[in-house]
């Protein structure tokens, strides 16, 4: 899919600072997102199995080129939890985040861990900010693809903010919404006689905005910390194809695909479960489950669909 038209500049400089917004009114929402958890995000036993084959790619390559990574800049850093880990490494971390009560957290979080002398945190717009020095990792974790001029803007970023023979090591959306077959077995479970005792529907239209499994979602209020975010909504289905402008325009070295079934099965059997054994139960396969689907997810009938994707890649003839 081609990008989509860049907005005016006034559009996004709006588009910014409701983005912003949106992310500090989560921050301070934080406590009760976890106490009742409307996504697998938000649910640290689980989130922390899920994720674990891309954490894994991740520090497999930054081991990998530990003499070439000495510092990263880690693009919308959220609570920082990339520069955290990376601090802890030895690698000199950087992150920015248009949030400023994500910055006092992340802040906040690198005191408490030791590594606050290994970690810079900026409140601010990467695209006015600039390092003192290049650094050797540019890196993103769900952040990219909210950016309203995604070309322009990665073209300024690994020209202004990564060193000659840099690395990039993005982990982006990859596919917006379900696999079409883990759509139709997951509604099929909803409507059976099981589902229909077990699930939180009240909750789940809550969440969503549907009135009914089968119905639209009503247009979310924009700062609803439960949907998606300004800059998110605003693109929504019109996200560049990541691979096909990836591989168009650099050098491609790795490229993982992660979370086809697990995910939306875990919202589906703990988050919006009002059984507790179903829960548990899910919480006991769910290793194995994702075991199997990273498997899966060699083959490309299932990449195409996968939630998310990682690639690791320099300049065009590593310049």
């Amino acid at each position: 899919m081609s990008a989509p038209e860049p907005p005016s500049q006034d559009k996004q400089q709006d588009l910014l600072a409701k983005e912003a917004k949106f992310w500090d009114l989560q921050e301070e929402k934080i406590d009760a997102l976890y106490a009742r958890p409307h996504d697998w995000r938000f649910v640290p036993k689980l989130a922390e199995i899920i994720i674990r084959p891309r954490v894994r790619t991740f520090l497999r390559l930054l081991d990998t080129h530990k003499g070439e990574i000495k510092s990263l800049l880690d693009i919308g850093c959220g609570n920082g939890w990339v520069c955290h880990a990376t601090a802890k490494r030895g690698i000199r971390s950087i992150g920015i985040d248009l949030s400023p009560k994500k910055i006092a957290t992340a802040k906040r979080m690198a005191e408490e861990q030791g590594v606050a002398h290994l970690c810079e945190f900026v409140a601010g717009d990467v695209m006015q900010w600039r390092p003192r020095e290049k650094v050797d990792l540019l890196t993103s974790h769900g952040s990219l693809h909210h950016f309203p001029a995604f070309a322009q803007a990665m073209a300024h970023m690994v020209e202004h903010h990564l060193r000659p023979g840099g690395y990039m090591l993005f982990v982006e959306p990859n596919h917006e919404g379900m696999p079409p077959d883990v759509a139709q077995f997951l509604l099929r479970v909803a409507k059976s006689r099981f589902g229909q005792k077990v699930f939180d529907f009240p909750f789940y239209f809550e969440v969503t905005g549907q009135t009914s499994l089968d119905g639209p979602a009503k247009p979310p209020d924009e700062m609803n910390v439960r949907h998606e975010s300004p800059a998110g909504k605003e693109f929504f289905g019109e996200h560049v194809d990541l691979d096909a402008f990836f591989r168009a325009n650099y050098d491609v070295l790795e490229n993982e695909y992660y979370h086809y079934f697990a995910s939306h099965a875990t919202n589906a059997f703990y988050v919006f479960m009002k059984s507790r054994l179903v829960r548990f139960l899910w919480r006991w396969a769910l290793p194995f489950v994702v075991w199997r689907e990273t498997r899966k997810l060699r083959l490309p009938k299932y990449q195409q669909f996968a939630e998310d994707g990682l690639w690791f890649m320099r300049r065009k003839g590593g310049a």
